[in-house]
């Protein structure tokens, strides 16, 4: 982590509050305001980006179990079959290029090259890297001791450098990008699940005790009581980001556009994905009109709303509230009791683990001024930071998202512009989680017709709760 970096974003927005506690001219400037908080915002964001870390597990020695019988090794995910007492069972076996846990240094710098090979390799007519072939081939003749034999095994039965035999497939390091904690699904419980459909059992209420009596006869029994339990069903969506690059590149230039890319691609797929969290909708018909909301020019003014509009991939916490009937109309004004009204929609589940959703205009002109407001320069070192949290409030933590935009009407939706309203969002992110089928996938395709290669990345996920449709688990403050 860059601490320099760090002080300056949270000094940057303590004083943005200074100057809206003191200054006569609170809202004459919100725009500048609204800028150096963006800015503050980039400064963390840049800064937990930079402070991800991948965990070596094992150390050397365990390089030996991606070695096979014949003495070849297993670069990639292979299915194998397992013994066990209920017979035997297929299990997915990680390979040394696609492990999430590599046991070394030297596996995670492996991974790193075949991984940045092969996304070079994609976007080329015909793919020919000698660079990075070189880097690979001086990087294996580094291996270690124990799978020496098994490196050597392969150069010699493969003609050229040993460049041919790695997989020309998308490796985990773009996913990793995605992964970092740097935006509001991070703050979220994670669940892998292996199919479309899924079950998540709950138990609704528990049993109920009785008072224990006397024992007066001989078939006298315990009271009984019943335990109520259901299950919500939840359909796993996607989303798919499409690359037009000219197939004219060079192995130069991909490596070039190769950081470029991987953090577009991660960004892409991340800001479609936090504003389904917050302005999504399943209805046949959106509650918005997303046909005209380009929200915060992020998304072009052409193609929206269609039926393959990211924002109908799933539920979001707006539309979650209005089904639940929990918004609350704030006239314009918000007090630090108003504040605690809109947590009371939320009845006892915004007692505890409740999380702030605030649009970076609704930060700046209502909630920094309070006087409850602490930012992070006053929380302190030993306190629980969530990522992205620039404040608390009532011992919640805020989260700036630009997704809650400041062009919806004065009830809370956005209906084709020039309302100039915001918004926030309460919820409880225990009953909140993210349920991913499968991480980025990328696939790529010559397109002679348009003579460029053909990009897509897709990503398999949903933000969903499990809770019973009319539980109060989210809040959304309106017309601010």
């Amino acid at each position: 982590m860059d601490v320099k970096k760090q002080e300056k974003a949270v000094q940057m927005i303590a004083d943005i509050r200074k100057h809206q506690q003191n200054s006569t001219e609170r809202v004459s400037d919100l725009t500048s305001q609204v800028k150096d908080l963006k800015h503050a915002l980039r400064l963390m964001q840049e800064n937990s980006l930079v402070s991800e870390t991948t965990v070596l597990s094992g150390g050397e020695s365990k390089l030996n179990r991606y070695v096979s019988k014949s003495g070849s090794i297993q670069w990639k995910t292979e299915q194998k079959n397992l013994q066990t007492p209920e017979g035997v069972v297929k299990v997915d076996q990680y390979g040394i290029l696609d492990d999430p846990n590599p046991s070394c240094s030297w596996q995670k710098e492996l991974q790193k090259i075949a991984s940045d090979r092969s996304l070079v390799r994609m976007f080329m007519l015909d793919p020919h890297t000698p660079q990075l072939d070189t880097k690979l081939f001086h990087h294996l003749k580094k291996a270690p001791k124990n799978i020496v034999p098994s490196i050597q095994k392969v150069f010699n039965d493969t003609s050229g450098n040993g460049a041919e035999w790695i997989p020309d497939e998308f490796q985990p390091d773009l996913y990793k990008t995605f992964q970092v904690e740097r935006t509001l699904a991070s703050n979220l419980a994670k669940v892998q699940v292996n199919r479309n459909t899924v079950l998540v059992p709950r138990m609704d209420r528990g049993g109920r005790p009785y008072k224990k009596g006397m024992l007066t006869s001989d078939d006298q029994k315990y009271t009984t009581s019943t335990v109520s339990t259901a299950q919500a069903s939840l359909s796993i969506t996607g989303m798919a980001c499409r690359y037009l690059i000219d197939d004219a590149a060079a192995e130069d230039s991909g490596i070039a556009l190769l950081p470029t890319l991987q953090r577009q691609i991660a960004m892409d797929l991340q800001d479609a994905f936090e504003d389904c969290m917050i302005n999504g909708d399943t209805a046949g018909t959106h509650q918005d009109t997303i046909s005209a909301w380009n929200i915060r020019s992020r998304w072009g003014a052409s193609g929206l709303g269609g039926t393959s509009d990211h924002r109908r991939c799933f539920l979001g916490l707006r539309a979650a509230s209005y089904d639940k009937s929990t918004t609350d109309d704030h006239g314009a004004a918000l007090t630090y009791d108003d504040f605690l009204a809109n947590v009371y929609k939320m009845a006892e589940l915004g007692v505890q683990d409740v999380m702030c959703v605030v649009s970076p205009e609704v930060l700046i002109k209502y909630l920094l001024p309070m006087d409850e407001i602490a930012t992070l320069d006053k929380v302190g070192p030993q306190a629980t930071v969530l990522t992205g949290q620039v404040a608390q409030i009532a011992g919640i933590p805020i989260i700036v998202s630009r997704f809650i935009g400041n062009d919806m009407q004065n009830t809370g939706l956005f209906t084709g512009g020039g309302g100039g309203l915001s918004g926030m969002i309460l919820f409880n992110k225990s009953s909140w989680n993210i349920y991913e089928r499968k991480g980025i996938l990328l696939e790529s395709d010559k397109n002679i017709g348009q003579g460029a290669i053909e990009l897509v990345a897709t990503y398999r996920g949903i933000m969903a709760s499990a809770d019973a449709a009319a539980t109060k688990n989210v809040s959304y403050g309106f017309n601010l």
